[in-house]
Formats: structure tokens, sequence, C-alpha cells
């Protein structure tokens, strides 16, 4: 199979990311086109004989989708490997508002996952240490509008995303925010936001492009190609640590790869705004 996406668009209108068990013959449909030893987590969202499944990678920072659909008498009429969602299925749009103008760092993990978890767990903690006012967004707090609405806020200096996203999308606990989303952010970032994600591809148009000159990121750090689970946690955690200690952010993003992450993992590294962080 090809690779779909690099994380894909997950949403469901006006709902949460449903978590129940797969059953086992939309698993034994899918057998024959996907290799199931890939994947950590399957998911599932089910109308009628319409299943969308949400394959969550063992590998990698990303996320497959595909559909099954079954006839009345459970015969299997369709496989889709490259299924997208319709708009309607989306989490609907919301204009942002700051929740607290307090907040100055932001650290989001959506996914019930001990290695992006326990990172951002580090570097909420090197925040706080530092005494920045922090909000961690982890799980089913890291929500698409929580996101949304704490990017907005005037003192926020940085952001660590540790979770999936692709070339236009990244995941929250309940669906994806777009480029599009965070474009119209509109300056929103002022210069003066380090952002470090977990995020294969999303070092890509539009999403580089919306980040960096939409939103206008101090610095913005993501993967280019898919990010090896593990590895690219450890650098990105260095380097969110090193940044909020004062280090110039740059050089240190360089160090941290050297030392922790595989050169299989390529990241970009951008931004227009000071190398230190929150100047």
């Amino acid at each position: 199979m090809s690779r779909i996406l690099c994380a894909f668009l997950l949403c469901f209108a006006f709902q949460a990311f449903a978590s129940k068990p797969v059953d086992p013959e939309i698993l034994q449909a899918l057998a024959p086109y996907v290799n199931l030893d890939d994947y950590r987590e399957f998911r599932v969202q089910s109308t009628g004989g319409h299943n969308v499944i949400f394959m969550i990678s063992k590998k990698y920072h990303h996320f497959d989708i595909v559909s099954v659909d079954f006839s009345a008498s459970g015969k299997v009429l369709n496989v889709n490997l490259n299924y997208q969602l319709e708009a309607s299925e989306r989490v609907p749009q919301i204009t942002p508002v700051c929740p607290d103008p307090s907040v100055e760092f932001i650290s989001f993990a959506p996914n019930d996952f001990d290695v992006e978890q326990d990172a951002a767990i580090e570097v909420a903690k090197a925040a706080e240490a530092k005494g920045l006012k922090t909000v961690r967004l982890l799980k089913s707090a890291a929500t698409h509008d929580a996101y949304l609405n704490y990017m907005t806020c005037p003192k926020l200096k940085g952001n660590f995303y540790d979770g999936d996203a692709d070339t236009s999308e990244m995941l929250t606990a309940d669906g994806t925010i777009s480029a599009t989303e965070l474009h119209a952010l509109n300056g929103a970032m002022r210069l003066k936001v380090t952002n470090i994600w977990l995020a294969c591809q999303a070092f890509n148009n539009p999403m580089l492009d919306s980040v960096v000159d939409g939103a206008r990121a101090q610095k913005y750090a993501a993967g280019i190609n898919d990010l090896l689970v593990g590895p690219s946690d450890q650098a990105a955690a260095c380097a969110m640590k090193a940044a909020i200690a004062g280090q110039p952010i740059e050089a240190s993003f360089q160090d941290c790869y050297r030392r922790f992450d595989t050169t299989d993992d390529h990241w970009g590294f951008k931004g227009n705004g000071s190398d230190f962080f929150g100047q």
C-alpha cells in the first residue's frame, strides 16, 4: 500500500474521536490490502455499512485512513485506501478567543501513547520550572478549539506539539486543525512564538507557509518526511527545553538532532523572528 497520508483528515462533526473496538470482519477485509502489523491502534467510525478506519502507525508520527463498505448481508462491497472525509465530517471552524491572556506556553499531545505523552510532559515541566504560565493540553483536553484559542493568547512564547500531521492537517483529540485555519490566525504568533512539532511532512506547503507566513511564527520546526517515533521525540523535547533555557534556538535544535535523532528523520527549521525564545 502506498503511504496514504502522514496524518489524515480525522474529524467527526460535533463528536469526539471514536475509539470503539474494530470488528474482526473489518480487519479481515483490510488484511489483503494493508499490513496490519504496521499499526498500533485501529479506530472506527461506523454509519450503517460504511466504516471509516483510522490506522495509527507503530513506527512513525502518522496515521492512515481507509473505508470499508459492507452489504446488509455482511459482504464486503468496497475497500477504499484513499478515502477522504466529507466537509460535513470536519470539526466546525471557530473564531479563536484566548481563554487566559497570561498563558505563555502550550504543550499539546492528543494521543494516549506513552512516548508522546512523556515528551509533552517533560517539556511542560521545563517551561513551568522556568516560570512560564503553561497549559497542558493532553489526551482528551487536546482539542481543536482549545489549541486554536490558546494560540491567540497575547503573551504566548512557545508551543510543543507531539502527535501526527501531514502537509495540510495536524491531529487533535477530536479531529484535525487545517493549514487554512492556522493561516487564518493572521499574525497571532507575532514573530514571538517558537513551534516545535512532532509532525511528519508538516514542513511542506501549505502547512509551512501557514505557520511561518500566515500565523507569523518566530521559529518553526517540523518533519519534512515521516519522523520516527522515539528518536524524534527525544530530539524535539531536547530542542524545546534548550530554547526555553535561553540557548540559541537553531543551533540547539541542530545539536539535539545530532545527539538523539536518526539521520533518516529529515526536519525543516525556519522562521523570521529572533533566534532566542520569546524575544
